[in-house]
């Protein structure tokens, strides 16, 4: 039998969960959307980022050529960000009162140049969506049920049941254990941001990359 309303439940309290609960909200409006973080505090690295000013996108608004900057994985970004690319990003912040500014690099902050101006927009949003935030919840399993929901397991012996389960665990080793037990396959992980070469006279020219 299936639960009433939609339970959705969105696992990780990132960014990309933060916006993912946000969407879920949206889309669904009758659903109840539970979004799930380990943590005592939400949307840690957003803090950080950026060197605490937080840069949000990039100034580049062509699809076709953002993709150039993702090699490996230019393919399956296209479409993606064909739906929802940079400029979708500013024009979605600026609805919620935000506004980004373009500096010479091209990089994307908040004109407030402090990160907390983000985290702040999303915690906002996410109460305005009625997405129900719980922090400080470990989850350790998920197993699915016969009627296509999903039982979450969590460390404090709770269980919570959904229709719908949405991971944004980012690199979490737990994140991919409860994924690889659920059946899927996990591409082995390499740093996707950039890279580099140090070469040390010291030792004969060897590099690394």
């Amino acid at each position: 039998m299936k639960l009433l309303p939609l339970q959705i439940v969105v696992i990780g309290g990132g960014a990309a969960g933060f916006f993912g609960a946000i969407a879920c909200a949206k889309a669904n409006p009758d659903a109840q959307v539970t979004l799930l973080e380990a943590s005592r505090q939400p949307l840690a690295k957003v803090l950080i980022s950026g060197g605490g000013r937080c840069n949000v996108t990039h100034a580049c608004f062509e699809p076709e050529e953002l993709v150039q900057n993702y090699p490996r994985g230019a393919k399956a970004l296209r479409g993606a960000l064909t739906r929802f690319g940079p400029q979708d990003t500013v024009t979605w912040f600026a609805t919620h009162g935000v506004y980004l500014k373009t500096e010479a690099d091209n990089r994307m902050f908040p004109v407030t140049n402090t990160s907390e101006t983000i985290v702040e927009c999303l915690i906002k949003v996410v109460a305005k969506s009625g997405v129900k935030l719980r922090l400080g919840t470990h989850v350790t399993s998920v197993r699915t049920l016969a009627d296509g929901g999903f039982d979450i397991l969590l460390k404090s012996g709770e269980t919570i049941k959904c229709d719908r389960l949405l991971f944004a665990t980012g690199s979490s080793l737990v994140g991919y254990k409860i994924l690889r037990e659920l059946g899927h396959q996990i591409e082995p992980p390499v740093p996707s941001l950039f890279t580099f070469n140090i070469v040390d006279q010291k030792s004969a020219g060897i590099g690394w990359s």
